[in-house]
């Protein structure tokens, strides 16, 4: 299926977005993260410390949600985004500097493209011996932008 150019813009196009998971009681935990989409395997990838919230949750919960917005204070009609649902995995639980050889292929080219979309914080903050690589496989993307909406789903 082809995704419409509005999302890839805001997905390709911006830096962060909200993460939500929640644990086996259904109580929703939201979290801004850095991340990358990754159009060919419709994923998106992003890196967290192993002992968050986030990943407790995943544990429990692989079902997950996040958002992507563009905000506009003078006219809320002219807000965009968008909202994917889908499973999340946690790629390592070990240190991401002792990936195996297959991992680090599988993952080298989104690993570098993260690194060099944000090397600014990479080098304020190194990645840590907790860090791990989460997924999201995505199974639904909704775009808006105000009051109007589009859906695609996927595999």
């Amino acid at each position: 299926m082809k995704i419409p150019d509005e999302m890839l813009n805001i997905l390709y196009g911006n830096y962060f977005g909200y993460v939500c998971t929640s644990d086996r009681n259904d109580q929703p935990h939201i979290t801004p993260v850095f991340f990358i989409y990754e159009e060919p395997l419709q994923k998106i990838f992003f890196i967290t410390n192993d002992r968050s919230k986030k990943v407790k949750n995943l544990i429990e919960n692989p079902n997950v949600s996040m958002t992507v917005d563009i905000r506009d204070t003078k006219n809320p009609f002219n807000n965009e985004g968008v909202m994917v649902q889908g499973t999340a995995e946690i790629t390592e639980r070990g240190p991401i500097y002792f990936l195996s050889e297959e991992t680090l292929q599988l993952y080298r080219d989104i690993y570098l493209e993260f690194k060099g979309k944000y090397q600014a914080v990479i080098e304020n903050r190194p990645l840590g011996e907790n860090d791990v690589i989460v997924q999201i496989k995505i199974k639904k993307m909704v775009y808006w932008k105000g009051p109007h909406f589009k859906s695609v789903k996927l595999g």
